[in-house]
């Protein structure tokens, strides 16, 4: 099939796609928009016969500015030309961003003072929030997350320390046959990392023996350092699996604060547990 006549397929299926997802927007008694700034994306949430149906509406490149005003307009503007009835919004939900949350400037600020749109909630995306508040705040355990970093990077960051580490992974039949890289720009990276690291610690330190890292191999001998490594590891992936319990489709705002509510009770048992005294040899 020549490759003109797949794009016009493509194109009449999304187009149908599209008509219905409008057909059905129309026909629902509300709905929600959840939004990303870098570039606007706008997922919207609606009722179908008494089922909740999310659905991507609109990308929409935002080319210069990203102000709040910017976002306004070329939120509306979409709204306007695909008909959708705006007084039929029951909530928009976005991150923290000024832009998007500021009272006079931002968009939660425009929409709620332009008479087009009826007074709905706006939501903080939870997930969002859940990644703030898991950001390191502790020197000492900052500090245990930069070294382990460092090391990994040690490893991959050099093709030839990179191709020796996975050889002697190899030789000592291990289940994992590589690290993982960090990036902060993905939430669930860190976790991944340290959890890796972890279970690779004592090839690691063998490995650095090798290559006469005493910068980094010194951390590795210290009990306080490990102690911190475990528990940054386990607290990590505590974060990540609630992380990921918050995501999904379908959804709903009780379900995901039951998810917070139980993982604050959590919270409450691992401090009873570190409350117990113990004793770390220096």
């Amino acid at each position: 099939m020549p490759k003109q006549t797949v794009a016009r397929c493509v194109e009449i299926i999304s187009g149908d796609v599209f008509d219905k997802l409008l057909y059905e927007l129309k026909n629902a008694s509300g709905s929600s928009l959840e939004l990303d700034e870098e570039q606007l994306i706008i997922w919207v949430r609606y009722d179908v016969e008494d089922k909740f149906k999310e659905e991507l509406l609109a990308l929409v490149p935002l080319r210069n500015t990203t102000r709040g005003e910017d976002i306004y307009n070329a939120l509306k503007e979409c709204l306007v030309r695909n008909s959708i009835d705006m007084k039929k919004l029951v909530s928009v939900t976005t991150d923290g961003a000024p832009a998007m949350v500021g009272r006079r400037a931002g968009l939660i600020g425009l929409l709620m003072v332009d008479s087009d749109f009826p007074n709905f909630q706006a939501y903080h995306c939870i997930i969002h929030q859940q990644a703030l508040c898991s950001k390191l705040k502790d020197d000492a355990l900052q500090n245990v997350m930069n070294i382990a970093v460092k090391i990994v990077n040690f490893i991959r960051a050099h093709p030839l320390n990179h191709r020796q580490f996975k050889t002697l992974l190899e030789e000592y039949e291990c289940n994992y046959g590589d690290f993982v890289l960090h990036t902060d720009v993905r939430w669930l990276s860190k976790g991944k990392v340290l959890a890796r690291f972890w279970d690779l610690i004592q090839e690691v330190k063998i490995f650095l023996r090798l290559k006469n890292k005493e910068e980094f191999l010194k951390f590795q001998e210290m009990p306080v350092f490990i102690v911190r490594l475990a528990f940054l590891t386990d607290i990590t992936d505590h974060l990540n699996k609630l992380n990921l319990k918050l995501q999904g489709r379908y959804q709903i705002l009780p379900t995901l604060m039951t998810e917070i509510t139980v993982f604050e009770t959590k919270l409450d048992l691992f401090i009873s547990q570190l409350n117990i005294p113990i004793v770390i040899p220096e």
